[in-house]
């Protein structure tokens, strides 16, 4: 039987392989981009002043020069740190304001690629793009594949030009494998890039250079050939052999462009005859160098100049500038400078450089050789002038500067910065660097500034450093004088070497009052991560888990709010406090700019407490006071009679204004009436609140606007447009804009002209001026040959808007259902097929050679400028924004010492018809409008002019369930350090769809080659568009079918099936009831509204009119802003500057209806939920060492030690961790004599002593993840594994307890046969130590069995004790708690790396020889091999996967593969199960080293059940965290269709292919592998959940099944796997 199994990566990876410092999103923006693995990410480097530099000074740690025990002495950990810091900051630069800035990096796009990024470059090429000032990205990947990316502004995303290929049969040597990765390197002067692949080749990629003295075209010739240059900026590649220059270059070591050279100049680093320690004696210094000119028109390549006898442990070339110019060679033992004319001169950096080398310019200093450095893997960042920095792999940092006499250099001196070991928060006394152990790169972000250096086992760091130290520090030498600060730093979780799942400690006090829905523990995982003293405990947690301070259960609750609010204050008579933000910039509203505001933001009181608690219920409204306790308000003139829509506060907090369905009230903060305002028109069912505007929604459909007066302190209305008023509007909101990226074109424009550029953005300015002026061409052609290289000129284009309507887009019943705005038989508008073409079909252009597509819905340019501003008016002068003075006319300060911050107020408009638009208040114009938002495509662009014509009210009465419609949809600012706009929205399927606002400026950032016009209106309309973040969470319950919303048939399928027993209200009476969500209870109100709550619908006249709220925002809940997703699968949207949106699920039993965020004296910062059974929560948000920005909820626990195992006792509920530290060890024999011969104090200076690790086992409380117990084990013994066992014991009734075991092995070197130890311990309840109750346990030691040979792996099977000693598997019998006694052995293969057994049965992956499996049974004792793999792989990691009756064994090898095996003893190609069946196989592109079974939780008629399938999360050394699930057949074959069009059908990044990337790697395996693909990528199955309805539509309709299905196979995918 064949297995059916998904795999899914459900946490990303982590480790820094690559990083490069680029100008990619814009000409002055600084990015670095960063590949992890598979994950390639660009952020944008932010310089900014932090707001308390007095307080920085006190918190931040310092990173001195100087050994001064003073500073560690002072050290204390920042409490108030931006982001979760493992490492406390180092102190600020205190010497001038300029001294004072930070730098962060802040996430702009990231790309889940499906390859791992093994080499990348940055280029500056002749396109579009490189002359407007930005860079492009080369991609290389294995094993000989490169691509040419850019960014594309129109669509704030990353297009590919071209992809290049060399991966040919010829070009392959005689390996299957190729050991060699693909690097790239790129001239400094831009003329080419090189790919250095299969060892000794060379692509080389030649790039069209343009003159920059004139770029006018003078005549048709040039003008011709800076088109092409712009539509290939590169020439056709080709491919150099090494050999063919010199014939002895081979076994290439590195290779690195220099600079100032006339043709492209490259020096490579390569070893002739290889060698290694053990033959020094007869070969050494075998490394030679040769730089080579390229002359790429003539194709030759002459030798300028070359040095032999290098030492053998050369390691790297690094190109250093003027003044010093030449080479650096870092060896392992030396550090050598190589120059035209110079015979190279070298320098000894450890006393065993004499020993490997004879190179005859090497200096021995005794001063510099005594300071012992290993220079392995170092990585080097020259600092200017004649100094650079090396960065070694044990974290210390070296100082380097060449000394000169004259252009030549005579020596180099070299110093060690040793940094004061800074303490971690909840530290238990080890101590940290805080720079990165082994460093993979590194990157100079701004010169002479910021740098930074990525890790694989440590956090990656931005640091900023300057020149001198700080005053009253001593230098380490006069030369190098430096000071260093971490401003930044990018989480690691990699590499992930064990892991373990564990009961969650629930630190609720209120834990015995919530009664559990459902029998499942609270599970978490935690795993072993880092290297050193990067080395921590990594936990992870899918959901949010709330802490419960207070609960109480408050009768028939609907809503909550919280209010904080503020009498006004005045100060020698004049007003300061309340509604003075009102104050507008001066400019009227005539000249298209009076939504502009300025406030001045008061962070004093950001910080006050809440002050009344709003309750709404069906037929009241509850008013607390929010002091120490919740009381209720006894006498107040709040509205109480009925239930409540909204409540907010008006003038700068000093008003508080309630609404409910017949009107509003305006209080003041002590509850007396002020003001009411009735309405009478229809009843109120939404309410949207932003001082000073308040929009309400009626039943009938339409919205009314308010305004606070500033002057008179009264509501007002705002006259609505007629053109909104006759509009059926289902969802309108007000939103403030603060972060300024709301701005008209004009305003972009004018800004634009008013920066002073530099000469080489001459373009740019000269399209900014003309939009004053006159009409001039801008910005030449088009950036890449991917974005808009069609053949497509402007008139072609232009031909296309005009009928008949293209053959694309074909309306037929389903379209109709999807759009849901158009009667039946009703004539499709032009204009509108247009738009749809636009923007749903894919707009297939041209790459380089190869045909891809461009980001699927995203339009192309050409098409949209020509549709938005072809046919123009002449340009009129339009008047600049922002040319005025800031005075006190137009700016308010509170206090004297606000900050002010610009704010503009616009009105979310949503209309039945699918309309989005975006209006100014108080004027109501329109800026942006977007029709058929419904579609939910990928970019959404500003198209005027496209709305559609007023559609009758009789819409369809029974549309298909895949039109999704929306039901909510806000703008709000989501993150943390910095708020950005986001637009959220809530579909009938309760799926959430979130899109980011960026800035585009038509004209001025788009890279069209026709002649953009900008025409008045087009000056009016708003410069952004909003891309679609995406995510992979999927609602688990859909809609009922409107029939069936009288019996409970469906309830909602997956989440909440039981939560409620009450029949909906069927009515059926109104035509719009589909659109409306709110005045009936209808099938949405049924699933989502009140009815599922459980509220019973006796009153449900009163109910109708309140709309269900389920998008609830917050700004300020544990410093987060974001929206709160009530329902019955609540959800957190939240973010850092250093992530997108995450959607983290709450852990809930019961449905939340109810959020707020709740500021008190009792809980800071937290909020108050309530749920379907009424019971009010006041919450936080766990925030102790714990970041909500990675995919999963995460908290490190820095342990300053590597961690190689961990495990967890189930019945004592804590962690036994084993960890190591390296040592400096001198090898004795038995009889105690050193190995070497020498005696104690005969070692040379310099000779550092090899280091070895020592063991010792931890013991964790997972409570407060404190270590409360420690055994140390000998000098020499290794651990290799540790196994909580249930062995046979007559201590419990079950007859089985829990011990831990830990197998070790001595290691004193290869002259010395191996010997290890079983180690059996107790864990055992103590006396906790005063005032820690953690601290209850300890380990008691059992028994110690020493065996011959390393215990390397362990396991438990039928209650004894597995252990593999050497090349033996022997099971032992514990007897009576003593003693271990053999019952069975078998002789295996060569070393085994990994062992598991379920029930009687036994399976172990060997280092060389794959796999075995065992069987043992117990009466006779007896050990058999039942069957194995004949193939010979290396194995990391196995287990098994159980698909009801079929177990199958999951491998994971050392090539990056998982591989599924079955043991069929009744297949006849398994000769009677002697050999293995192989089932599957799948790449992963990360080593799997760890893999924990769990089951599948399914739900049955009794709810929740753990189900007859067991999956797999495997943990890899990229950080990633995935799973391997099996799913049935059915499912799979759906999905796998799918996969067929996923890959085919949408645009991958780099041009790379998704099936090839799953392809299984490696000589070995190639041959065992029968190529069933039983494993299916889930990673591409789930972006299905982010496509456009209409792809979604186009994909099933095109494999014969509907979105629905699919999604709600992978609702069952996501939910059968949810344990954490």
């Amino acid at each position: 039987m064949s297995v059916y199994a998904i795999y899914q990566e459900l946490f990303p990876p982590q480790t820094v392989e690559h990083a490069e410092r680029a100008h990619l999103t814009s000409p002055d923006a600084i990015n670095l981009v960063v590949a992890k693995a598979s994950l390639l990410q660009v952020y944008a480097f932010v310089e900014y002043t932090p707001e308390s530099t007095l307080d920085d000074e006190d918190a931040d740690q310092d990173i001195n020069l100087s050994d001064s025990d003073k500073e560690i002495e002072n050290e204390r950990s920042n409490g108030d740190e931006e982001q979760t810091l493992v490492y406390p900051k180092l102190k600020l630069l205190k010497k001038s304001p300029l001294d004072t800035t930070k730098g962060r990096l802040e996430l702009v796009a990231q790309y889940k690629l499906n390859g791992s990024v093994s080499a990348m470059g940055v280029v500056r090429t002749s396109s579009t793009r490189g002359k407007a000032g930005c860079d492009s990205l080369l991609l290389g990947f294995n094993d000989a594949k490169m691509s040419l990316l850019e960014w594309s502004p129109e669509t704030h995303s990353i297009v590919t030009v071209s992809i290049h290929y060399y991966e040919r049969d010829e070009m392959k040597k005689e390996f299957l494998t190729n050991p060699y990765p693909p690097a790239i390197h790129v001239d400094p002067q831009q003329r080419c890039a090189l790919l250095n692949f299969y060892d000794n080749k060379l692509a080389v990629l030649p790039f069209c250079q343009s003159d920059n003295l004139d770029t006018s075209a003078s005549n048709p010739g040039d003008q011709e050939d800076e088109d092409h240059a712009q539509k290939w900026p590169y020439s056709p590649s080709f491919v150099i052999e090494l050999e063919k220059i010199d014939p002895r270059i081979r076994n290439v070591i590195d290779m690195t462009f220099l600079s100032g050279y006339y043709e492209p100049t490259l020096a490579i680093l390569f070893q002739p005859e290889q060698t290694w320690t053990g033959r020094l004696a007869t070969t050494k210094d075998t490394v030679s160098i040769v730089v080579i000119s390229l002359d790429l028109s003539a194709k030759a390549y002459p030798i300028i100049y070359s040095l032999d006898n290098l030492p053998y442990d050369c390691r790297s070339l690094v190109a250093l500038p003027k003044p010093v110019d030449g080479l650096l060679v870092i060896a392992s033992n030396a550090l050598l400078h190589v120059s035209q004319g110079s015979p190279g001169v070298g320098v000894a950096v450890n006393g065993y450089t004499n020993k490997t080398t004879e190179f005859p310019g090497m200096i021995y200093d005794d001063a510099l050789i005594e300071q012992g450095l290993m220079l392995d893997g170092a990585k080097a960042l020259s600092m200017g002038g004649n100094k650079c920095l090396l960065f070694l792999q044990n974290g210390d940092w070296v100082g380097v500067q060449m000394k000169m006499d004259g252009n030549k250099v005579v020596g180099v001196s070299m110093d060690t910065i040793h940094h004061p070991p800074v303490l971690g928060p909840q530290d238990s006394g080890d101590g940290h660097t805080p720079v990165a152990c082994i460093p993979t790169c590194i990157s100079s972000i701004k010169d002479g500034e910021f740098f930074f250096l990525g890790s694989r086992v440590g956090d990656s760091l931005l640091i900023k450093w300057k020149n001198g130290s700080e005053p009253g520090s001593k230098p380490v030498s006069p030369e190098i004088d430096w000071t260093f600060r971490v401003c930044d730093a990018l989480l690691n979780t990699g590499p992930i070497v064990d892991m373990t799942v564990g009961d969650m400690e629930s630190k609720d006090a209120s834990d015995d009052m919530i009664e559990k829905s459902t029998d499942f523990p609270d599970l978490e995982l935690v795993s072993c991560s880092g290297y050193g003293k990067n080395g921590a405990l990594c936990v992870f947690q899918r959901h949010v888990r709330p802490e419960t301070t207070f609960s109480f259960t408050q009768s028939d609750c609907q809503a909550v709010w919280s209010i904080k609010c503020r009498k006004e204050h005045f100060f020698e008579g004049v007003q300061v406090g309340g509604g003075v933000q009102l104050t507008q910039t001066g400019l009227t509203p005539e000249e298209g700019t009076g939504h502009w505001g300025t406030v001045a933001s008061d962070d004093g009181f950001k910080d006050a407490f809440d002050k009344f608690l709003f309750i709404s219920k069906t037929e009241s409204t509850l008013v607390l006071a929010a002091g120490d306790e919740l009381c209720e308000l006894e006498s107040s003139d709040f509205h109480t009679t009925g239930p409540t829509i909204a409540v907010s506060t008006l003038f700068d907090h000093t008003r508080i204004v309630q609404i409910h369905s017949h009107g509003v009230v305006l209080l003041s903060p002590d509850g007396k009436l002020v003001q009411t305002v009735p309405v009478k028109d229809s009843k109120i069912v939404d309410a949207s609140i932003h001082d000073p505007y308040i929009l309400l929604t009626l039943e009938n459909q339409t919205i009314l606007a308010l305004k606070g007066d500033a002057e008179t302190r009264d509501i007002i209305y705002v006259q609505v447009p007629a053109s909104i008023k006759n509009k059926d509007v289902l969802v309108a909101s007000v939103f403030a804009d603060t972060s300024g990226i709301f701005a008209s074109v004009s305003e972009k424009l004018a800004t634009v002209v008013k920066k002073s550029r530099p000469a080489g953005h001459e373009k740019k300015r000269k399209a900014s001026e003309a939009f004053g002026t006159t009409n001039t061409n801008n910005n030449g052609a088009t950036t890449t040959t991917a974005t808009t290289a069609n053949a497509n000129t402007t008139t072609t284009k232009k031909a296309n808007i005009a009928p008949p309507a293209p053959p694309t887009v074909e309306f037929d019943e389903i379209d109709m259902d999807l759009y849901g705005d158009q009667s039946e038989g009703e004539p499709v508008k032009t204009t509108v097929t247009i738009a749809e073409d636009e923007i749903m079909t894919d707009s297939t252009t041209q790459i380089g050679q190869q045909g891809q597509n461009e980001d699927d819905d995203d339009e192309d340019d050409d098409d949209d400028e020509a549709m938005l501003y072809g046919d123009s008016e002449p340009i009129k002068k339009y008047p600049g924004l922002f040319n005025e003075e800031v005075d006190e006319v137009n700016v308010s300060v509170k206090g004297g010492l606000g900050q002010i911050e610009m704010i503009s107020f616009w009105c979310l408009i949503y209309t039945v018809e699918g309309n989005l638009q975006l209006h100014s208040l108080p004027d109501f114009k329109e800026y942006f409008v977007f029709p058929h938002f419904d579609v939910l495509p990928s970019l959404l662009t500003d198209c005027p002019g496209h709305e559609q014509e007023q559609v009758p009210p009789h819409l369809p009465a029974h549309q298909d369930n895949g039109s999704l419609s929306i039901k909510e949809l806000i703008i709000t600012d989501i993150g943390k350090e910095r708020k950005d706009p986001h637009l959220v929205a809530r579909t009938s399927t309760n799926d959430i769809i979130i899109y980011k606002a960026f800035a585009f400026v038509p004209g001025l950032d788009s890279q069209s080659d026709h002649t953009t016009q900008i025409t008045e209106e087009a000056g009016d309309r708003l410069a952004i568009r909003f891309s679609r973040v995406h995510h992979e969470y999927v609602s688990r319950y859909t809609e009922e079918d409107n029939d069936n919303s009288n019996n409970n048939s469906k309830k909602y399928s997956k989440k909440n099936k039981n939560s409620t027993g009450a029949a909906a209200d069927d009515d059926d009476d109104e035509d719009d009831e589909e659109e409306s969500d709110g005045p009936e209870i209808k099938k949405d109100d049924h699933v989502m509204g009140t009815d599922p709550f459980g509220s019973g619908l006796k009153e449900s006249k009163v109910i109708k009119p309140r709309r269900q709220r389920l998008l609830i925002p917050f700004n300020d809940v544990a410093g987060y802003a974001g929206v709160f997703v009530a329902g019955p699968q609540p959800a957190w949207l939240m973010c850092s500057c250093k992530s997108f949106v995450r959607v983290h699920p709450m852990k809930a039993d019961q449905a939340v209806i109810g959020f707020t965020q709740f500021h008190n004296v009792n809980l800071k910062h937290g909020f108050i939920t309530i749920d379907a059974e009424s019971t009010v929560r006041l919450c936080g948000l766990p925030v102790d060492n714990a970041t909500y920005d990675m995919d999963w909820v995460m908290q490190r626990i820095p342990l300053g030690q590597t961690a190689h195992k961990i495990q967890y006792d189930p019945t004592m509920r804590v962690y036994a961790v084993l960890v190591s530290t390296p040592q400096p060890v001198r090898l004795r024999n038995e009889e105690g004599a050193p190995v070497d011969g020498k005696e104690e104090e005969g070692r040379e200076p310099g000779e550092f002593l090899p280091l070895v690790d020592r063991f010792s086992l931890l013991m964790v409380s997972p409570v407060t993840w404190e270590t409360v117990d420690r055994i140390e084990f000998e000098e020499y013994e290794q651990g290799f594994s540790l196994q909580c066992v249930a062995l046979e014991s007559k201590q419990t009734s079950t007859g089985r307890k829990h011990f831990m075991t830990v197998g070790t092995g001595f290691l004193r070197g290869e002259d010395t046969a191996m010997r290890g130890s079983i180690y059996i311990f107790d864990i055992i309840e103590v006396v906790p130590e005063p005032n820690n109750p953690q601290t209850n346990h300890r380990y008691k030691h059992l028994h110690t069995e020493d065996v011959k040979g390393a215990v390397t792996a362990m396991c438990d099977v039928s209650g004894h004790l597995v252990s593999c000693i050497g090349s033996k598997v022997i099971i032992w019998s514990f007897e009576d708690n003593e003693s271990l006694v053999g019952v069975a052995f078998i002789d295996v293969q060569i070393y085994v790396t990994s062992l598991c057994s379920i029930k009687n049965f036994i399976l172990l992956g060997d280092a060389q020889k794959s796999i075995w499996f065992l069987g043992f049974q117990l009466e006779p004792a007896k050990l058999v091999l039942l069957g194995k793999d004949y193939q010979a792989f290396e194995v990391a990691s196995v287990n098994f996967i159980i698909d009801d009756k079929s177990l199958f064994l999951l491998v994971g090898d050392t090539d990056d593969n998982l591989d599924i095996y079955q043991y069929a003893p009744f297949n006849l190609q398994s000769f009677t199960g002697h050999k293995l069946m192989r089932r599957g196989d799948f790449h992963v592109g990360a080593q799997v080293k760890t893999m924990v079974r769990l089951p599948q939780i399914v739900r049955t008629e009794k709810g929740l059940e753990y189900s007859r399938r067991h999956f797999c999360l495997c943990g890899s050394f990229s950080g990633s965290i995935s799973v391997v699930s099996p799913i049935p057949e059915k499912t799979f074959k759906r999905l796998n269709t799918l996969y067929g069009q996923l890959v085919n059908g949408i645009q991958h990044v780099a041009g790379l292919n998704p099936r090839a990337f799953r392809l299984i790697k490696g000589p070995k395996q190639k041959m065992a592998s029968n190529r069933t693909k039983a494993i299916l990528d889930g990673d591409l199955v789930f972006e299905f959940a982010g496509l456009s309805v209409s792809q979604q539509k186009e994909m099933t309709k095109q494999i014969g099944t509907t979105v629905a299905k699919i999604k709600e196979d992978l609702v069952d995918v996501d939910s059968s796997i949810d344990h954490f």
